[in-house]
């Protein structure tokens, strides 16, 4: 089973320093949002942090008010089974309707039921109808 949805991620642009994306999930963590999705990755000395929080309204604010510049960009959350072939599946549907992925990130625990992954595209409406058409 599939469940998608579109939401939002945020997105901070870093310099790529020891300890910035502790000091990040402290901020999250700390004032009792939970993390549902995160990905983070420097080049040179840049970094990039996007996540999906419980409450992204919730932690923009938290975070601007640590002066970090937050932006927000429109994803596609999908929850599926945690089984050999389902997002295989999902994204060969997704490539057959002629629609590129500009970025996917996810997880699942070892052993676990199901695995949230976040989608990106230049059409995340036309993602999320190809989705939910499976």
């Amino acid at each position: 089973m599939t469940n998608v949805m579109l939401e939002s991620q945020l997105q901070i642009r870093v310099t790529n320093d020891v300890g910035t994306l502790a000091q990040i999930t402290n901020t999250i963590s700390s004032s009792g949002i939970n993390l549902v999705a995160v990905c983070a990755y420097a080049v040179d000395n840049n970094g990039m942090i996007m996540f999906v929080t419980e409450d992204n309204k919730k932690a923009k604010k938290l975070l601007e008010s640590k002066n970090y510049n937050v932006n927000e960009e429109e994803i596609v959350l999908l929850t599926l089974d945690n089984k050999p072939g389902t997002l295989q599946a999902i994204t060969q549907r997704i490539a057959d309707s002629g629609i590129d992925l500009t970025l996917v990130y996810g997880s699942v625990e070892p052993k676990g039921k199901k695995s949230q992954i976040v989608l990106i595209s230049e059409n995340n409406a036309a993602v999320l109808a190809v989705v939910k058409m499976m």
